[in-house]
C-alpha cells in the first residue's frame, strides 16, 4: 500500500494498481458495499475491504486529500489499530493546501436505532463521542468512554487501540475472506477465560477501538463532522447508516432551502502554518 498526495478537494480515493487500468474508488457513502465486521467500498465491480482503520487515521490526523494505492483487495491489517498508519503519516509530514477546510455541522438531532442498539448525533461546537458497549462475555461486561476529539487526543488515546475478536468468530471471518492476515499479533483475541494474547493497551481498549471505527466510518462523508455522537452497542452497520442519513440531508439541500437544512456546511478560513508534526517517541 502507498499513500500519495492528492489535489485539494479530491478527498480520499483508493486505486487498485493490481487490476487492469488501475480503477479508482472514492471513499464516499454511495460506494459502501459491505459493513459486516468491517467497512468495504466498491464501484463498477471493484472492491476495497477493511478501510476503517486507515480512514480513522486520516480523520484523526486531519488528512483531507490522499490517493491510496493498493495491490490487493484488503487494506493491510498492520497491528489491528491505526497507530502504524499514524506514525507513517507523521514521518511523511502533511502539506497545507491553499483551500479552506469545509466542515459538516449538525444543527438537529439525528437518530438511528436497531433493536437494542442505537447511535445519534446532536448539535455541539466540536466533535465529541460518547460510546458504550455491553459485551456478551462475563469478564468484559459494559465499557463506556467519552472523548472531546482533537488530533492530540486521537494519537494519544485512540489510535493504538486494536481490533478484537472472539475465538468463536474467527472461522466466520475467514469464510468471508476478511482478516486473512489476522493473527495473535494484530488483534485482541478473546476466549472463554478472557484475553488470550497478552495485556490490553488500555483497560477499556475494546470500546476505544469502537470509537476508532466510528471515526473512520464518519470520514466517508469526506469532511470533518461537528457534533456529539452518542452510541450504544453500535458497530459498522449503525455507523454507516448514520453516515447515510447525514448524506441524505446533504442531498436534500440541493433541492431545498439551506435555511431549513439539518446539516450546515461551513468553511474555516485559511490559517498560517502551525508547528510541524512530531513522531511520538
Amino acid at each position: 500500500m502507498s499513500l500519495r498526495p492528492a489535489p485539494a478537494n479530491s478527498g480520499v480515493v483508493f486505486r487498485r494498481i493490481d487490476l487492469r487500468d488501475a480503477p479508482t474508488i472514492e471513499a464516499q457513502p454511495a460506494n459502501i458495499t459491505d459493513v459486516h465486521h468491517a467497512t468495504s467500498i466498491g464501484k463498477n465491480g471493484v472492491k476495497v475491504r477493511t478501510i476503517e482503520h486507515l480512514m480513522a487515521a486520516f480523520a484523526g490526523m486531519g488528512l483531507d486529500n490522499v490517493l491510496v494505492e493498493l495491490d490487493g483487495e484488503e487494506v493491510p491489517v498492520m497491528d489491528g489499530s491505526a497507530a502504524l498508519f499514524v506514525e507513517l503519516i507523521m514521518r511523511a509530514g502533511l502539506r497545507r493546501q491553499m483551500a479552506p477546510r469545509t466542515y459538516l455541522k449538525v444543527k438537529e438531532r439525528l437518530v438511528v436505532e436497531d433493536e437494542r442498539r442505537s447511535i445519534q448525533i446532536v448539535p455541539s461546537e466540536r466533535l465529541q463521542v460518547i460510546y458504550t458497549m455491553r459485551f456478551d462475555h462475563p469478564l468484559l461486561g459494559e465499557q463506556s468512554v467519552a472523548f472531546d476529539l482533537s488530533r492530540e487526543t486521537f494519537v494519544r488515546e485512540i489510535a493504538s487501540c486494536r481490533t478484537y475478536g472472539f475465538v468463536k468468530d474467527v472461522e466466520e471471518l475467514r469464510r468471508r475472506n476478511l482478516a486473512l492476515g489476522g493473527s495473535f499479533d494484530n488483534a485482541v483475541v478473546i476466549g472463554e477465560a478472557g484475553v488470550l494474547n497478552g495485556d490490553l493497551r488500555f483497560r477499556d481498549e475494546l470500546v476505544r477501538h469502537k470509537v476508532l471505527d466510528l471515526l473512520g466510518d464518519l470520514y466517508l462523508l469526506g469532511r470533518p463532522v461537528v457534533g456529539t455522537v452518542i452510541a450504544h452497542n453500535a458497530g459498522h452497520l449503525l455507523h454507516t447508516r448514520l453516515v447515510q442519513e447525514i448524506q441524505r440531508h446533504l442531498d436534500l439541500q440541493q433541492v431545498a432551502s439551506a435555511r431549513n437544512s439539518v446539516i450546515e456546511r461551513w468553511a474555516r478560513p485559511l490559517l498560517q502554518p502551525g508547528r510541524p508534526l512530531k513522531v511520538p517517541s
